[in-house]
């Protein structure tokens, strides 16, 4: 087998791949007749290989049909308009009818070349029709014995059909052959006929052996392919899931996840980006910090799954009323903040004060109960000699401890003297 494979193959690399997927009933090849044993697999390969084949087909037929007629020239010099003549013409005639009928069902269905049924029998109708020329051109004896050899050679190699299909006529023919030569030549004894035997199937082994050859490495390099792809296929898809595992931990990496807003981590890597921007464009950046008020009571009178979905809700509306530029994040706990490119101070502090009538508004059902939600909001905008993330989140943290203790539910504003100052809007906040 290994010798087999070698002599086909040649490449040790090609001959290791097939011996593996010899290994595989789905890919495993017939001896004999050259198709996969699995009739699946082999109507595979001939869906792949059916466009391919039909063009060669219609390619074949189409000289056979060219040949046929123009062979009724020299019948014509040889016989005249005789009754031989008529014959030979009529079978001409019907033989290319049949083929280009088959060539034109193999454009309109490329399938019917790998099936081999129509084209088996269009050759056998063909060989028929050849066998004539034993009776009506005993002239040209010597020529048809030497139109037969070769033509027995070209049932395999120029005309594609199943391996079993092709041999079948080529001994069907081979058999005609014997036969015709037996009752016009009766003078022929037994030798002459073994002999003639002999001749006619060394054109059917030669014949056989190259489509043999043929068919194995075409079917080898379909299993390869194959299998390549299906390796590619799987290749992509480690690729893809290696993908996704990272985009996982990098969002482990960035993202809170209980509320999906920005962790710590990644905001500061933002902050960086962002203050360095505001100093090239020499743009304000502001940060409001917000502390739910009372948060602890909700823990502990409706339970953490209550005070879990009230910080998904405070992260929503977030999402929901800051700018798609500015940078939400959990701070820990029930403390948030939002960075603000390109707002200044009372700016940012407008900002968070409708953020608080909003929060205010919006109440969290939880079992049936609507908790109201308030929080503290402390307000600082970077300085120019501010160059850290920690000095601009300790003001506004400052801002809104002082917030907490004169009377929560407001938002101050870090001063640059280092004081905070409680943001008066013209509306009131609910109470």
């Amino acid at each position: 087998m290994r010798k087999r494979l070698r002599s086909v193959l040649g490449s040790p690399e090609e001959l290791e791949g097939m011996e593996l997927l010899a290994s595989t009933p789905q890919w495993r090849i017939a001896f004999w007749w050259a198709e996969f044993s699995d009739p699946e697999t082999e109507a595979g390969y001939q869906r792949h290989c059916q466009h391919f084949t039909a063009h060669q087909l219609k390619l074949a037929l189409g000289t056979w049909a060219v040949l046929l007629l123009l062979f009724a020239i020299p019948d014509y010099f040889a016989l005249g308009w005789g009754q031989g003549f008529g014959l030979l013409l009529a079978m001409r005639l019907g033989v290319a009818v049949c083929v280009l009928a088959l060539l034109r069902a193999v454009r309109r269905d490329p399938s019917l070349a790998m099936r081999g049924v129509w084209t088996t029998v269009v050759e056998l109708t063909g060989l028929a029709g050849f066998m004539l020329l034993y009776v009506l051109r005993p002239d040209i004896a010597i020529w048809t014995y030497a139109l037969t050899l070769l033509m027995l050679i070209m049932l395999f190699v120029f005309v594609p059909n199943r391996l079993a299909f092709a041999l079948l006529v080529a001994v069907a023919g081979a058999l005609s052959t014997i036969a015709m030569v037996a009752l016009t030549r009766p003078g022929r004894g037994a030798t002459d006929l073994a002999v003639l035997s002999l001749v006619l199937a060394l054109p059917i082994l030669t014949g056989f052996a190259s489509a043999w050859r043929v068919q194995m490495l075409q079917r080898q390099q379909y299993a390869l392919l194959m299998a390549s792809q299906r390796s590619n296929r799987l290749l992509q898809q480690e690729v893809e899931q290696r993908r996704a595992l990272q985009e996982a931990l990098r969002i482990q990496a960035s993202i809170d996840p209980l509320t999906g807003l920005n962790n710590r981590r990644e905001y500061e890597k933002l902050f960086a980006h962002e203050m360095a921007r505001a100093r090239r464009e020499s743009r304000p950046l502001s940060l409001v910090m917000f502390d739910l008020d009372h948060f602890k009571n909700v823990n502990d009178e409706h339970g953490h799954a209550a005070g879990d979905e009230v910080l998904r809700t405070v992260a929503r509306l977030c999402r929901e009323n800051f700018r798609e530029v500015d940078i939400t994040g959990r701070l820990g706990g029930e403390e948030f903040v939002v960075l603000m490119p390109g707002t200044s101070l009372r700016d940012a502090g407008e900002v968070a004060f409708r953020f608080l009538q909003v929060l205010a508004g919006t109440p969290v059902p939880v079992d049936g109960i609507a908790i109201s939600v308030r929080a503290t909001a402390g307000v600082a905008e970077l300085m120019p000699h501010e160059d850290q993330l920690e000095t601009l989140l300790h003001r506004a943290d400052h801002a809104l401890y002082a917030g907490k203790q004169t009377g929560r539910n407001r938002v101050m504003l870090a001063a640059p003297d280092g004081q905070a100052e409680r943001f008066v809007p013209r509306t009131p906040l609910v109470p």
